[in-house]
């Protein structure tokens, strides 16, 4: 009996209950390499004096004698000669008789390999928890504490660990508990969601944005799922960033008001409902408010932009939407029944300029109007408003014209700059000019960027405003002019300093087209142009037309060494994803970023573009720098590189090279 008991490799101990008084009956060869000789002088003891200070040891035989049940407990205890610590698993088991045995298991090692990881994990960012197959959490680390703000001690052995931080979706909905939950396809079918994103409402009231892995742990011999380990990253200011960068592809910067984009979008939904009276779209284009920038300065003439988005925001309707176009081009959509709902409702709108705006200028609105006809789609409604507005500007302004089928005039205006452009190419009509871009820190001219302008031989040298819009209509047209943009660069470079790089704008269409890499080589080759002496700056809307393809095409000039430019940044929707995977060298923040700064909200998305462009690890240029103030934020923001009419206007090569000739050293 008793070698039989000396056989099991783990120490045993056997108590015998007598008259209500547990004793140490015997223990095994196990028990006595373990704790020493001195475990001879405890045979036939008490549990009392056995262990004197741990009286729950003697409740623990009591329970298994009177229930029948297995108990389980740790402890501490110094076993051996050398008084060692080590942690102990027991397990009192019933064996009959009044007899129940006690075998340990020496968790010591297990114990400290624990507190080792928990350690490691305390140091993870991620907030990491594992929870058992009842739904009961067992361990977390706490980062996992600080994002769910729930003390340790409340959430461990919690199975209710959810509903104390009301867990939902991103729409605010609350998750469902069963088989389709991410936790549930972990633990049930052993699989790994990822990137699940949901919200939490924490213990103190805060409203919290998490993304969170639900992975299966295997914790049996045969890797038996035994329960889940949930890895959280919280993504609240990230998607804050996300939604003002959203917001800001949609919106106009400077008003707030819808962009162009969104107002096309909203208008192709309202030609796809059903039940509604005839679409109408009013463009309000401000007359002569070239002058007020060009007398007062850009940023008086923001102001009238705010004002007039205001004054018309006051006489609208909320279904009657409004939108900023893009220049000092406004946009409304309604619905009217007939011309004279249509002439009415435009009445109105003039109507809001007749008082002189806060900054004492008096400004009035061509509106052209487009009612649908059968067949309408939304581009043939806003052709139609704009050739309207086109119409009322010939006529000097300040009233309303309905689109109807004889308005062929500005269509013919449009055909005209097209042939002229055309000749101008062939004639040798176009010029570039170049303004500088700028490095901070030391501060000096690193690039120029090359802009196109017409020498019309009968209205003067002509601003890209006046034939580019005409041009981009048509893509074989701006891929000429593209064409001899880059020649013309590349040829003219060889003027400036070595270490000057000359940035070309790309087209949307130019993007787009079949053979663009190629095209872009050829000209370098054929002028004798290095890759890294020419960059290209393409817009976050040329780049969201362009698709897969476009980025392919960038991806094989940026491996021959050529500089790539995101323009406009603020102005389109980048997802922070899908800028890390471009192959850019800088982000060039749009003008309307420096040009509303007013205060420190305006200071913090400023820092917050910059602070994007250089997490991706690319360089910010920011343009429209008009002031001294201006500069010092961006410099105080880490912006790299400035760009605007403080360091230098388009000039011709002759005048920036005298410029750059004269800039300190």
């Amino acid at each position: 009996m008793q070698a039989q008991f000396d056989g099991i490799p783990v120490p045993c101990y056997v108590w015998h209950c007598s008259d209500g008084t547990f004793t140490l009956e015997r223990a095994n060869r196990a028990a006595f390499e373990m704790t020493g000789e001195r475990l001879s002088a405890f045979i036939g003891r008490p549990v009392t004096d056995v262990f004197p200070d741990r009286p729950e040891i003697a409740g623990d035989l009591e329970r298994v004698r009177t229930t029948g049940e297995a108990v389980q407990r740790e402890l501490g205890y110094a076993t051996g000669a050398d008084g060692v610590q080590r942690r102990l698993h027991v397990s009192f088991v019933s064996i009959g008789d009044d007899r129940i045995l006690a075998h340990t298991e020496d968790v010591t090692a297990l114990r400290v390999s624990e507190e080792r990881l928990r350690a490691v994990l305390a140091t993870v960012e991620s907030g990491l928890m594992a929870i058992d197959d009842t739904g009961r959490v067992v361990d977390v680390n706490p980062a996992a504490l600080e994002i769910l703000g729930i003390p340790r001690e409340r959430l461990v052995g919690d199975a209710g660990w959810w509903e104390l931080i009301s867990l939902r979706d991103m729409n605010g909905d609350p998750l469902a508990q069963d088989e389709t939950s991410p936790g549930a396809r972990a633990m049930m079918r052993g699989e790994t969601t990822r990137d699940v994103q949901q919200q939490i409402t924490r213990p103190d009231g805060a409203m919290v944005a998490i993304s969170a892995n639900y992975s299966p742990l295997r914790t049996g011999a045969n890797g038996e799922v035994g329960g889940v380990v949930v890895s959280l990253t919280d993504i609240t200011e990230a998607r804050r960033l996300q939604d003002r960068l959203a917001h800001l592809a949609l919106h106009d910067p400077l008003t707030g008001l819808p962009n162009r984009l969104l107002f096309q979008e909203r208008l192709q939904q309202a030609l796809q409902r059903p039940q509604r009276d005839r679409v109408a779209v009013f463009l309000l284009g401000l007359d002569r408010f070239r002058a007020v920038n060009d007398t007062h300065g850009h940023e008086a003439g923001d102001n009238v932009l705010i004002e007039v988005s205001t004054r018309l925001h006051q006489v609208l309707d909320v279904a009657e939407p409004l939108a900023r176009m893009g220049g000092d081009e406004f946009a409304v959509l309604a619905e009217c029944a007939d011309e004279r709902e249509a002439a009415d409702l435009a009445a109105r709108l003039s109507r809001t300029f007749r008082a002189p705006l806060q900054t004492g200028s008096q400004i009035t609105a061509s509106i052209g109007i487009a009612i649908e006809e059968p067949g309408h789609d939304a581009a043939d409604l806003i052709q139609g408003a704009d050739a309207a507005v086109e119409r009322v500007k010939a006529r000097g302004g300040n009233t309303f014209e309905i689109f109807d089928r004889a308005m062929e005039g500005r269509l013919r205006d449009r055909l005209r700059t097209e042939d002229g452009l055309r000749r101008a190419i062939l004639k040798d009509e176009l010029r570039l000019v170049y303004q500088p871009i700028v490095q901070l820190d030391p501060q000096r001219t690193v690039a120029l960027e090359a802009l196109v302008r017409w020498q019309h031989p009968e209205e003067g040298l002509l601003a890209p405003g006046r034939f580019l819009p005409v041009a981009e209509q048509d893509a074989q047209l701006i891929s000429d002019i593209g064409r001899w943009v880059l020649r013309r660069a590349c040829i003219e470079s060889r003027l400036f300093p070595e270490g000057i790089r000359i940035s070309v704008n790309v087209a949307a269409r130019e993007l787009g087209e079949e053979g663009f890499p190629e095209r872009i080589a050829d000209t370098l080759a054929s002028t004798g142009t290095s890759p890294e002496r020419i960059g290209l700056e393409i817009t976050e809307t040329t780049l969201m037309e362009g698709g897969d393809a476009a980025i392919g095409g960038l991806e094989q000039l940026s491996q021959h060494g050529m500089y790539i430019s995101l323009d406009d940044f603020g102005t389109g929707y980048s997802s922070l994803t899908r800028l890390a995977r471009l192959p850019l060298n800088a982000i060039k923040l749009d003008r309307g970023f420096v040009a509303r700064y007013t205060g420190e909200r305006d200071r913090r998305i400023i820092e917050a573009a910059v602070s994007i462009g250089r997490a991706a690890d690319l360089n910010v240029v920011a343009e429209g720098v008009e002031t001294e103030d201006q500069l010092e934020l961006l410099r105080a923001s880490g912006c790299g590189f400035v760009q605007g009419y403080l360091l230098g206007r388009p000039s011709p090569p002759e005048q920036v090279l005298q410029q750059l000739a004269s800039a300190p050293t």
